[in-house]
């Protein structure tokens, strides 16, 4: 017969403790907190009172984390509105916060940020056909979350630039 995983019964205090510790390293989603405590062996009433403690605390908040998320990878890991939005997603966050939080950002942001995410991979491609580059470019936005439009934009001014 099979063995039944046994979950705690551990007070919210408990959980609550162990969330405050997991939120130590850097802010986290409410969905990442229940999957964190979740797989600590918590069970789901305990769960749920502590990451309502921890939401009335203002320790969690899905929309700010999201936008500390957009804040970080600007600053050290470009992405694009694409990637941004798939990276929320698998964070746990809403939907409507996404769209909400990617509304903010300023229209020309992802052809900024698309000319950020090239700086280091233009000097080793310098001495490659333009064609060749070209691909590189596009493949390489491509897989950070940059629209077609947005690379093509940036491929028109590269070569623009070497002209």
């Amino acid at each position: 017969m099979p063995t039944r995983a046994r979950q705690k019964t551990e007070p919210t205090g408990d959980a609550y403790d162990a969330a405050v510790r997991y939120l130590t390293a850097r802010p986290r989603t409410v969905a990442e907190i229940h999957r964190h405590l979740r797989g600590k062996r918590f069970d789901d009433d305990a769960v749920d009172r502590a990451i309502e403690k921890l939401r009335a605390q203002r320790y969690v908040d899905d929309e700010a984390f999201a936008r500390w998320w957009l804040e970080q990878r600007a600053r050290f890991r470009p992405r694009g509105g694409r990637g941004l939005r798939s990276e929320l997603m698998q964070k746990g966050i809403a939907r409507d916060v996404i769209e909400l939080v990617l509304g903010e950002r300023a229209p020309e942001a992802d052809l900024e940020q698309a000319r950020r995410a090239l700086s280091r991979p233009l000097t080793r491609w310098a001495t490659l056909e333009p064609p060749e580059r070209k691909r590189k470019i596009h493949a390489y936005l491509a897989q950070r979350g940059f629209d077609y439009d947005t690379i093509e934009d940036v491929i028109r001014r590269e070569v623009a630039e070497e002209d």
